[in-house]
This record gives C-alpha cells, sequence and structure tokens, in this order.
C-alpha cells in the first residue's frame, strides 16, 4: 500500500490514466488488509510495538467513511430515479471503492517517505510534461493528459504546496537532503500551474497560504518558511516574465474581469466568465422545480431548449457540458440530498483535520495542514468548474483524502508514543 501511495502521486499527472494503477494497488492492498484483519479477529498484527500499530478507530473514521457511502448511495439513487445513463454511475463508484483503501490504509503503517518520494519525482515529471508541451509542441497552454488545462493546473498546485509544506516540515527535522528534494518538487508545482494558465486555480491560494499560516508560523521556524516563500514568489515573477506560458497566463488573468464587464453590460455569454454565469442561472431557475432529487440529465437538456426558446437564458448555454460549478451541478442532478452529503464530506474532512492544525507536533501539523488543504482547495475549484466530474479528479481527491487522513493518524500514534 506504500508503493501503491508512491505510485499514485508519482503517476497522477504525467501519465495517461497514471491515478489508476496507484489507485488500482491501494485498493486491492486495502482489500487484503481487511481480508487479514478479518482473519486475525483483530486489527495489529501479533508483536507489534504499540507505539508502530495503527491507530485504533475512532468516530472519525467511521464517520468519514459512512459519508462517502452516502454520497455513493445518493448519487445512485438520483441515477435509478431519472433513468440515466450508466455512466453517469461512474464518478459516484469510486466513492465507494474509497471507503476500502481508507479502511486498508488506517491498518497498515504507511512509509510516508515513500508518498514523499513519489509526490517530488511526480511533480518533476509534471513539470517536464508542461514544458514539452508549451515549449517543445508549441500548445498554448499545458494540458498533462487529463484533457483540460483546468485540472492539471488545479492538481499541480495541491500537490506543490504539499510539497512545499513537506519541505517545511524536513527543514524543521533537519532533514535537509528531504527539504531541497520537496521544496524543487513545490517549485516544478508552481510552473506546471503557471504552463496551464488556468485562472480558477488562483481562487484556492489565499486558503493555502492562510493554512499553512496556522500550522507553521511559529518564532523558531520563521526564518525557513519566509526563505522559501520569497523562492516561490521570485519563480512566480520570473516565469510569469519571462516564459512564453507565463506570459499567456498573464494574459488570461488580465482578461477576466473584462470578460465580466461584458457580461454585466452587455449580456455577453459566449466567454469563458460570461459563459459561466448564464450555466449558474439556468440551473439556479430549473433546481426548484424539482429540490429533493433534482432533473436527469436527458430530462435537463430537454428543458435547457424550453429557457432557450423562452429567452430566459442565452443559446450559448445549450452548447456547454456541464454547469461548471460543482456544487450546482450535484444540486441540479442530485438535488438537495446529493448536495447535502457532498456538503457533509467537505465540511466533515475540512474540519478534522483542522482540529490538529495547532498540534505541539510538527509533523501532525504539517498533515493536518495538507489534508485541510484538500477539501479547501477542491471546494475553491469547484466553484468555476465540476472537478469531481472526471475520473482524475475524482480519484485525486478521494486517494489523497484516504492517504492524508491515514497519514495524519499515524503521525499522531507516534507523537503519543514518542515514536
Amino acid at each position: 500500500m506504500s508503493a501503491g501511495a508512491a505510485l499514485f502521486f508519482l503517476l497522477m499527472l504525467s501519465v495517461p490514466s497514471g491515478y489508476s494503477i496507484g489507485g488500482g494497488v491501494l485498493l486491492l492492498g486495502g482489500l487484503a488488509a481487511w481480508w487479514t484483519a478479518r482473519r486475525a479477529g483483530r486489527r495489529t498484527q501479533a508483536g507489534v510495538p504499540d507505539g508502530l500499530a495503527p491507530a485504533p478507530w475512532t468516530a472519525e473514521d467511521r464517520t468519514l467513511c459512512a459519508l462517502l457511502l452516502a454520497v455513493f448511495a445518493i448519487n445512485a439513487l438520483a441515477v435509478l430515479w431519472h433513468g440515466d445513463s450508466g455512466k453517469y454511475l461512474d464518478q459516484g463508484a469510486r466513492y465507494l471503492l474509497a471507503v476500502p483503501i481508507l479502511a486498508g490504509l488506517r491498518r497498515i503503517r504507511l512509509r510516508l517517505d515513500w508518498a514523499a518520494a513519489g509526490l517530488a519525482l511526480g511533480l518533476f515529471a509534471t513539470a517536464g510534461i508542461a514544458a514539452w508541451q508549451t515549449i517543445g509542441i508549441g500548445y498554448e497552454r499545458a494540458t498533462g493528459f487529463v484533457t483540460s488545462a483546468i485540472p492539471f493546473a488545479d492538481m499541480a498546485l495541491t500537490m506543490g504546496f504539499w510539497s512545499l509544506m513537506g519541505a517545511a516540515l524536513a527543514a524543521i527535522q533537519r532533514r535537509w537532503a528531504w527539504s531541497v528534494l520537496l521544496l524543487a518538487g513545490a517549485l516544478a508545482g508552481l510552473y506546471a500551474m503557471i504552463a496551464a494558465a488556468t485562472r480558477g486555480s488562483l481562487i484556492a491560494l489565499p486558503v493555502l497560504l492562510v493554512l499553512a499560516a496556522v500550522a507553521l508560523l511559529r518564532r523558531a521556524h520563521l526564518r525557513p518558511l519566509l526563505a522559501g516563500i520569497a523562492l516561490l514568489g521570485a519563480t512566480a515573477v520570473i516565469a510569469l516574465a519571462v516564459l512564453p506560458a507565463g506570459q499567456i497566463a498573464e494574459s488570461r488573468y488580465a482578461a477576466a474581469l473584462d470578460e465580466w464587464q461584458a457580461y454585466r453590460q452587455q449580456g455577453d455569454a459566449s466567454n469563458n466568465v460570461g459563459s459561466r454565469l448564464e450555466a449558474w442561472k439556468a440551473a439556479l431557475i430549473s433546481i426548484p422545480e424539482r429540490p429533493l432529487l433534482g432533473w436527469g440529465h436527458a430530462q435537463y437538456d430537454a428543458h435547457l431548449q424550453t429557457l432557450i426558446e423562452a429567452e430566459r437564458v442565452a443559446p450559448f448555454v445549450g452548447t456547454l457540458s456541464n454547469t461548471h460549478n460543482q456544487f450546482i451541478e450535484i444540486w441540479l442532478h442530485q438535488g438537495s440530498l446529493g448536495l447535502i452529503a457532498f456538503l457533509a464530506l467537505l465540511i466533515a474532512s475540512f474540519w478534522y483535520f483542522c482540529r490538529r492544525l495547532r498540534a505541539p507536533e510538527p509533523a501532525v501539523r504539517v498533515l493536518a495542514c495538507c489534508g485541510a488543504a484538500l477539501p479547501a482547495a477542491f471546494a475553491a475549484y469547484g466553484l468555476t468548474q465540476v472537478i469531481l466530474g472526471r475520473n482524475n479528479g475524482v480519484m485525486f481527491f478521494l486517494v489523497s483524502l484516504a492517504v492524508l487522513w491515514a497519514a495524519l493518524r499515524q503521525a499522531e500514534r507516534d507523537a503519543a508514543h514518542g515514536v
């Protein structure tokens, strides 16, 4: 399972469908861990010192598993109720499969150095893919192998933030080689995000910085923290000023305000910002008509045409594949039940991690910060896209949640026993 976690981060953005390899290994490992524990009739192996054994299951573990099952169950219920195609069960089924991964990771001792190495090396490969696409073959924006620049940038930013936090922890622990490796990984992630020239990623940055400040701002840690921030800032400025992809990113950031003004003043729904706002408007008009389980996909497509014919929304909305908002998309197609279950999962996971942000042990604080950053960042990304409507997005979120939660609980156990 440690190898599965390392492979997941290593291949996530650098290989087509790379998430399937690490995720598959983790799923098989989780099922094997469950079967072993079931046969043994206990969660820890005989002879393992108490401080090295996995932390006992708590109400938090059970709640996370229950919420994952609830999201899956409501998605399945909505699909059956609406008579939708079975393909709309695809992403929802991943929440079900995340349960044995989470349960399995909680039953074993995760080798965190393996996961950290996979994270850093995966970011180097991601930056290499971004450079190849933008400099080597002339793409305007790096997209990696995840079909779109937007999720590529979002996941590169998230992984880069984790790598930065790992570098800070390694510096606190005076593991300088690891600190340099992980800081280089953070720089690679920043480059990949800039090369993708995605504006939605920036929404998450303030939240990530606040979480990092809460976890790390101690007088003893201030000097290495400021040095790392200065290096990242300088890298971002240079990339924006010098690299072609950076200049494209800067122009796209500046264009967002113009697109907003064009929509507000002229009703132009043909640009990126205007089309999103018009899609939200159409969905919010429709949701009150079917509040409990929402609209089926085919039903909503037909309903949307009636709104267009009645000139209640712009015709351009009919060309969009979704609402470009994770929360509205769930609310529209799974109703209030689906939205409540999804929000409960985000809020519970965020709160469970945040409770440890001021823990005395640095490793616990850093892992808590990385864990809290996941639901917080995906909530921010979800404001302008349906990031969990893609296999890569939902797999990244669920597997990372399981790995980070298990790592945090293990770090707490180690701190309690002085390991």
